[in-house]
C-alpha cells in the first residue's frame, strides 16, 4: 500500500513539473533552498547562495576572505551538496564576495549599491498558475509534504516570471535560462564549438 501511494506521488509530483517546464529546475533550487543546512551555522552566516547557472552554484560571501576560505572547503561543500540534492546537479560552486549584505562586505563600507531590483519571492504569478499549483498539491496527503512542495513549486514558478521580466531568455538548443542575450547558453556553445 505505501509503495502504490509514493508511485503515485511521485506521478504527480513529476507531472507537476512536467507541466510547469520546470523539471530541471527544480534539483537546482533545492540545491539553493539546502545551502544553509549544508553550509553549517558559521559559513551560513556569512554566505547566501544566491542561484545555479548551468551546474554552477553560486555563492555570495561577506568579505574576499571567506570566498578564499570557502574555495578550500570546495570539495567538502560539493560532496555534501551532492549527498543532498543528488548526483551531477551541482559540478562546481563559485564564491563571489562582498555581496551578501551582511557582515562587511563591500555595502556596507559606504560604497553605493546598485538600483534594488524586484525579488524573484516578490513576484506575483497568474491567478490561474498559482491555482494549479495550489490544486496539484492538494493531491499530497501528507500535510508537511503537501505545504513543502507547494512552497518550492511555487517559488520555482516565481523565479521563472522573475527571469522572464528581468531580461533573461532560454537557450535555443537545451531550454535552460540564460542572462544574456546570446542564442545558446554557455554549456551549448562550449558544445557546439565541440562537435565542429
Amino acid at each position: 500500500m505505501a509503495g502504490r501511494g509514493a508511485a503515485t506521488l511521485r506521478e504527480l509530483l513529476e507531472g507537476v513539473l512536467a507541466n510547469l517546464d520546470l523539471r530541471s529546475q527544480f534539483r537546482e533550487h533545492l540545491a539553493v533552498m539546502a545551502w544553509p543546512e549544508i553550509a553549517g551555522e558559521l559559513i551560513r552566516a556569512h554566505t547566501r547562495a544566491e542561484t545555479v547557472r548551468d551546474g554552477v552554484l553560486i555563492v555570495a560571501t561577506d568579505t574576499p576572505a571567506w570566498a578564499q576560505e570557502l574555495q578550500l572547503r570546495r570539495g567538502d561543500l560539493l560532496q555534501r551538496l551532492a549527498a543532498q540534492v543528488g548526483p551531477g546537479v551541482i559540478r562546481e560552486i563559485h564564491f563571489r564576495s562582498g555581496t551578501t549584505g551582511r557582515g562587511t562586505g563591500w555595502q556596507q563600507r559606504g560604497r553605493p549599491e546598485r538600483a534594488r531590483r524586484p525579488r524573484p519571492a516578490e513576484m506575483k504569478l497568474p491567478g490561474r498558475q498559482e491555482r494549479s499549483i495550489r490544486e496539484a498539491a492538494a493531491h499530497i496527503e501528507d500535510l508537511a509534504l503537501r505545504a513543502r512542495a507547494e512552497r518550492a513549486f511555487l517559488a520555482l514558478a516565481r523565479m521563472a516570471e522573475w527571469r522572464k521580466r528581468t531580461g533573461w531568455r532560454r537557450c535555443r538548443r537545451c531550454g535552460q535560462w540564460q542572462q544574456v542575450g546570446r542564442r545558446w547558453c554557455a554549456s551549448c556553445a562550449r558544445a557546439g564549438r565541440a562537435e565542429k
